[in-house]
């Protein structure tokens, strides 16, 4: 494997600042999912040994969204130089990690067979047995019809490797994940999200092979969507429901970054109870129109340059040079977005914004 320059491995993390949040941390952050070496330490520092016997640790620095949290890795024996490429957090969920880092991490979790445990890795918490699950879906070639579910037990140490089934209504199409999500539930229910066609949903208590096929809601099917979909589109779980955050692609863009020309976004969103049939039902649930988004604070407007024409109107996000949209976990009405006014430069802001409640006709 290449490594990486040693400049960028050498990036210092952020600035420790004074309104950074204690013990306990937030109920929700916006996780860096890449982290930097640092001996920095703080109360949540923990540690243990690779398989290699040399001492790791990882400590995560929270802040208060819309400000970015972040993680840093030391290894007390180890030089910058030793680490192929930079730490990344591969997937999260209650208090459980799952961190890729060369050398390996704090509990070495062996490679499923001969399939490296990648980005599409999903973790589920049993706190009733104090245990987790790791599931890895990866389909099979010769049969769109059928993937292979790898699970790894934390009580076992263990892979296990089953065929399974997927179970979906005709014309259901998925090509690969760009998102995990873990549902959980009495059948402990996990799921991978091509957001630009559909979800398969796994019941991991469940002894069985199924996997249930759940098609996006369809305009955003039949939207065209270039690009990444992760730079537009969002989905998270909350309260019962999955919820889908999609960005309508404007017509002026540049590179990664989309200049939002007074175009809309909409929130989507499914009960969970229904995963059990394909009558899933998905219904409009928050809608933003960027145009009448308004920035009221001076220091807010001077770090979002450019997002008016005139001096006599008051500065909205019509012009906002944005994406990566992230739904709060927190609450129900807000979606951050990462504004990036210059593309060329490596200088990026957050923004919190509002959404509106869609209200249908009765």
């Amino acid at each position: 494997m290449e490594r990486l320059p040693m400049p960028l491995l050498s990036i210092p993390p952020p600035p420790i600042h004074a309104e950074d949040p204690g013990s306990p941390p937030p109920e929700f952050i916006l996780l860096d999912p890449y982290g930097y070496l640092s001996a920095r330490a703080n109360a949540t520092t923990a540690g243990a040994f690779t398989t290699a016997g040399h001492r790791i640790l990882v400590t995560f620095w929270a802040a208060a969204p819309p400000r970015a949290s972040c993680f840093t890795v030391h290894c007390p024996d180890l030089k910058p130089a030793a680490f192929v490429d930079m730490p990344k957090i591969l997937t999260t969920e209650d208090d459980l990690a799952l961190l890729r880092t060369e050398p390996p991490s704090l509990r070495p979790i062996p490679d499923a067979d001969d399939y490296y445990v990648c980005d599409a890795a999903v973790l589920l918490r049993c706190r009733a047995g104090d245990m987790y699950f790791l599931a890895v879906l990866r389909p099979r070639e010769i049969n769109e019809e059928h993937c292979n579910l790898h699970l790894y037990s934390s009580k076992t140490g263990r892979w296990s490797t089953k065929l399974m089934h997927v179970d979906a209504p005709p014309n259901f199409e998925y090509v690969y994940a760009n998102r995990v999500i873990t549902v959980g539930g009495e059948f402990g229910s996990v799921g991978w999200a091509d957001l630009k066609r559909g979800i398969l949903i796994c019941d991991v208590l469940l002894d069985n092979h199924i996997l249930r096929g759940i098609p996006l809601p369809l305009p955003l099917v039949t939207k065209q969507l270039r690009g990444y979909p992760m730079f537009l589109r969002n989905i998270i779980v909350l309260k019962g429901y999955i919820k889908i955050f999609a960005m309508e692609r404007p017509s002026s863009s540049t590179g990664y970054t989309c200049i939002t020309e007074g175009w809309d976004a909409d929130t989507w969103k499914t009960n969970c109870s229904d995963f059990g049939s394909w009558k899933n039902s998905w219904e409009e649930d928050c809608t933003i129109k960027f145009s009448e988004v308004t920035v009221s604070n001076p220091a807010d407007a001077l770090m979002l340059p450019d997002l008016q024409e005139g001096d006599d109107t008051e500065p909205t996000l019509m012009r906002l040079s944005g994406g990566y949209p992230v739904l709060s976990l927190r609450d129900d009405d807000v979606v951050y977005i990462m504004h990036r006014p210059n593309p060329v430069e490596d200088k990026a802001s957050v923004r919190a914004s509002p959404m509106i409640e869609v209200h249908s006709d009765s």
